[in-house]
C-alpha cells in the first residue's frame, strides 16, 4: 500500500489529526488552487486499501 501511494520511504509519527473528527463534504477543496492540489491524490483509493 505504501509503495502504491508513493510513501514507501515514510516514517511513522503520531497522527496529527484529532481523534474522532468526522470529515464532511464542507471540508472539501473550494478554490481552484485547492482543487488543483488535491487532483493528484487518490484519496478514495487509499481509503479503500486501508479499509480492506
Amino acid at each position: 500500500v505504501l509503495e502504491r501511494f508513493g510513501m514507501a520511504d515514510c516514517r511513522p509519527v503520531s497522527t496529527p489529526f484529532p481523534v474522532g473528527v468526522k470529515l464532511t463534504k464542507d471540508m472539501s477543496p473550494k478554490t481552484a488552487e485547492e482543487r488543483q492540489l488535491m487532483a493528484g491524490k487518490d484519496y478514495m483509493g487509499l481509503l479503500g486499501c486501508v479499509m480492506y
